[in-house]
């Protein structure tokens, strides 16, 4: 599987920026936050009417994981238009908690599952008005909110 997992519509504003970390927590309860900083994947930025405008790439080169792109974007010409991001992220939790990030990622997929993946991941950026199937089951990726937003319901 590409997409190992996958936060949908977090907001910029509880990002501390000082700070860097991007926690998430578990959407299926019992687990610990865990911290996406160094994230590799595909990332949208979205304005204040959910409208996406931009996506983009993390984890290519060194700090260049996800919070190091989405902060790139707090300082260019994107800083004001953005308000919430949604990310798609290739490491595993394993992965991401022994810091071990190598440039070989080793799966077994065809040409129908990365098609399907691409897909799945462009409607979820975009949320175009005339589909309605999302591509792939998306119950396989491990979904996770942004820990302050959901510490704030």
């Amino acid at each position: 599987m590409l997409i190992r997992n996958a936060g949908f519509m977090w907001h910029r504003k509880y990002v501390n920026w000082k700070k860097r970390e991007l926690m998430g927590t578990p959407e299926k309860g019992g687990g610990d936050p865990l911290d996406f900083a160094d994230q590799a994947g595909i990332y949208g930025l979205y304005d204040r009417n959910n409208q996406c405008i931009y996506i983009g790439q993390a984890g290519r080169g060194e700090k260049s994981g996800l919070y190091d792109r989405l902060k790139d974007h707090t300082d260019d010409y994107l800083f004001c238009m953005w308000e919430r991001f949604s990310w798609y992220g290739f490491y595993s939790t394993d992965v991401l908690l022994s810091g071990e990030y190598n440039a070989k990622y080793n799966i077994e997929t065809d040409i129908d599952k990365i098609m399907t993946t691409i897909e799945t991941v462009a409607i979820h950026l975009t949320l175009p008005k005339h589909n309605r199937s999302m591509g792939m089951d998306v119950k396989e990726i491990e979904w996770y909110y942004q820990k302050a937003e959901f510490e704030h319901k």
